[in-house]
């Protein structure tokens, strides 16, 4: 019983040290320098492509009827900051909260709104910074279109779509160390029933942004 009781004081030890080593690598920080907003207008293209498409560097912009452009105004409040310790290097990857309004103007159908809010984590370590500031920033939301879009009948027809999808943005941003408040943003808008939650597939349209942070 002795052993037993011993033996389980040094795992609550070992756990408590544990413990503490983990608090010391990750810690949460909110300063006033972290209080502003960021406010972005950009323009993005309905496309035909799938999330991997990209990735390969295929980009096919719709022509179509369900072609459109996308215009959208977000403003992004910085929620907090990490503070993480990896190999003895320091990093500071962000928690931010996106509000976007998007009028979506089709090629053949009148202009409508979509409403998207959403959490999303922003990495703003890159090696090269002293030449071109640099972050890439992604998230998880919800989005309220106001019409079905066309592009998501097109691609799915004779089926219930949903107004209500899942919001992925997905952005990077580049900035001269010089005006680092002034911000070009090259971005993905994915839209996505959720497999089946609200629907099934999606849509993704590309775009371009600038933004400016107060």
């Amino acid at each position: 019983m002795k052993r037993f009781s011993l033996a389980m004081l040094g795992c609550v030890i070992a756990l408590s040290h544990a413990q503490a080593e983990t608090q010391a690598l990750v810690t949460f920080d909110h300063t006033e320098a972290l209080e502003g907003w960021t406010f972005e207008f950009g323009v993005s293209l309905m496309t035909k492509n799938e999330i991997d498409d990209f990735l390969e560097g295929n980009i096919t912009v719709e022509d179509g009827d369900a072609g459109a452009e996308i215009y959208q105004f977000t403003a992004t409040k910085t929620l907090t900051e990490w503070n993480i310790e990896l190999f003895g290097k320091q990093y500071h990857p962000l928690l931010e909260m996106p509000l976007c309004l998007e009028l979506v103007d089709e090629n053949a159908n009148d202009p409508f709104l979509t409403y998207n809010g959403a959490l999303q984590l922003r990495w703003v370590d890159f090696p090269w910074n002293a030449w071109v500031q640099t972050s890439f920033a992604a998230g998880l939301g919800l989005s309220y279109a106001t019409e079905i879009y066309a592009m998501d009948k097109q691609r799915h027809p004779n089926e219930n779509r949903s107004n209500l999808k899942f919001n992925l943005p997905i952005q990077f941003t580049f900035a001269l160390p010089s005006a680092p408040e002034q911000q070009v943003n090259l971005y993905i808008a994915h839209h996505s029933g959720g497999f089946g939650i609200f629907d099934v597939g999606g849509f993704n349209s590309i775009g371009l942004s600038y933004a400016y942070k107060f």
